[in-house]
């Protein structure tokens, strides 16, 4: 067994950890190997997964009391009021008690109250595209030049 304490890093190409504390199990025997790492205290997870149509890769972070991965099905448990982002959606434990797992595929269960917050993008970034792709096929046209128009004043509280 190993204890790391204060700002603890673990740098992985699976997952990046951070944690005010680390306590790592070592199998006994001659093949010796990692059992279980358990992180406490203000715990971070990020874990890049590689997008399916070849794009960039989706983030998800984890944050908890505290994390416990297990070697032997590449689980991380998080407890302690925990909550997992994926991009703009967020999946939050409504209690303390809450569990959350993420497999080893990046598939998360959860045992406990929670909500799952989901963000829909807005189509802003397709309208500028076609409004972009008419302005390219129209004719060029001198215009005036364009004139600032104040605001409205607020009214005052």
């Amino acid at each position: 067994m190993g204890i790391f304490s204060g700002r603890v890093k673990v740098v992985d190409p699976r997952f990046n950890l951070q944690s005010d504390k680390l306590t790592v199990f070592i199998t006994k025997g001659e093949n010796q190997s990692l059992e279980k790492a358990v992180a406490e205290g203000n715990v971070g997870l990020i874990r890049d997964r590689p997008a399916a149509n070849g794009g960039p890769p989706t983030r998800a972070v984890g944050r908890s009391d505290k994390a416990t991965y297990t070697a032997s099905t590449g689980d991380v448990e998080l407890v302690g009021t925990p909550r997992v982002q994926e991009g703009p959606n967020m999946h939050v434990a409504t209690s303390p008690d809450t569990v959350m797992v993420i497999s080893q595929n990046s598939q998360l269960r959860t045992h406990g109250p929670s909500r799952t917050e989901i963000v829909q993008q807005p189509n802003d970034q397709n309208r500028d595209k076609q409004v972009h792709r008419r302005s390219k096929r129209s004719p060029k046209r001198h215009a005036a030049p364009s004139q600032s128009v104040p605001a409205a004043a607020l009214p005052t509280p």
